[in-house]
């Protein structure tokens, strides 16, 4: 047996072939959550690829499918949520029903291991809680530091007064912002930003 039917026997396996769509819906997932080098869009779509092949040879089912990539975009709402968890006890669910539907059981014919389905959906509830979730505050404070960089110049009024060692507030370019300064400020003051240090803007009064 050469190297090619070797290959191809072990893309035809059906453990192989779920593996290669889990880890690619995953990989899927961060390239449109979080653009960056390109590395997880290029395994997303070589592990795709190798499913894909995998799937039709083993002649997929394709209500098992439609079903784990519901689970996935469930994962995908879930973290982007207020109230997290719910979506992800759905999907978990949709994923491990999808799992058992996606390879018809054939006499004789390879199945996927029912432990390899359980691991995998304990690993996506872990992932989606605790990996994703993290992601995506990440994205929040990166925007938000992004837009906080681009406040420095603006001007605004002093809402709440600000002392040297107590932030105050202030509406600046129609937003509330926490703010603090070097020199007590009085509420109704106009401010000018000058930095940044964590979500509070550093503000400086503008002479009279």
């Amino acid at each position: 047996m050469d190297v090619g039917q070797q290959l191809w026997l072990i893309i035809s396996n059906p453990n192989v072939a779920y593996l290669a769509l889990i880890v690619g819906m995953m990989m899927l997932i961060v390239a449109v959550t979080t653009p960056g080098t390109g590395a997880a869009e290029v395994i997303a779509i070589i592990a795709l690829a190798v499913a894909a092949i995998g799937m039709v040879q083993l002649s997929a089912n394709f209500a098992g499918l439609v079903l784990i990539i519901a689970a996935f975009v469930l994962f995908a709402l879930d973290v982007t949520q207020t109230a997290h968890g719910a979506l992800t006890l759905g999907g978990a669910a949709t994923l491990f029903v999808g799992s058992l539907l996606l390879f018809p059981i054939r006499e004789g014919g390879p199945t996927i291991s029912i432990w390899l389905i359980g691991g995998v959906t304990l690993l996506m509830v872990a992932v989606s809680l605790v990996f994703l979730s993290a992601l995506m505050r990440w994205r929040k404070q990166h925007r938000v530091d992004n837009v906080a960089q681009t406040m420095i110049g603006q001007r605004g009024v002093v809402k709440t007064a600000i002392a040297p060692l107590r932030p105050g507030t202030a509406q600046i370019a129609g937003q509330l912002w926490s703010v603090a300064a070097a020199d007590a400020i009085a509420a109704g003051v106009e401010v000018e930003v000058i930095g940044q240090e964590g979500l509070t803007l550093t503000v400086k009064q503008l002479a009279a």
